[in-house]
C-alpha cells in the first residue's frame, strides 16, 4: 500500500492515542469525565492541525516540483527552439 509521507510529523502515534482513549473511553463504567473528553478534543485538534500542515508541505512539494519540470524546458535558450512569433513568419 503506497502511504502519503508524514513529513516527519507524528500523526500516527497521535491518532493512535486518540482511539486508545475514545476506546477506554468506551469501555469504562460510569459517566463520563470531562478531563478525559478535554484530552481526546485536544488530541483532535492537534491531529486537524498536524494535518493542515501535512497538506500545505504536500502542496508545496508539487508546488516546487511543477516549478522545476517547467524551468527544466523554459530554460533553452530562445534561439534553440522556434518560437509562436517565429513560427507565425516563417510559415
Amino acid at each position: 500500500m503506497n502511504y502519503p509521507p508524514d513529513h516527519g510529523l507524528p500523526l500516527v502515534q497521535l491518532k493512535e492515542r486518540r482511539r486508545e482513549l475514545v476506546v477506554a473511553l468506551r469501555n469504562s463504567q460510569g459517566p463520563v469525565g470531562d478531563d478525559e473528553l478535554r484530552k481526546i478534543a485536544a488530541l483532535q485538534q492537534t491531529i486537524s492541525a498536524f494535518e493542515d500542515v501535512i497538506a500545505d508541505l504536500d502542496c508545496e512539494q508539487n508546488e516546487a516540483t511543477n516549478d522545476n519540470s517547467s524551468r527544466s524546458i523554459s530554460s533553452f535558450p530562445a534561439f534553440g527552439r522556434r518560437s509562436l512569433a517565429h513560427s507565425a513568419v516563417l510559415e
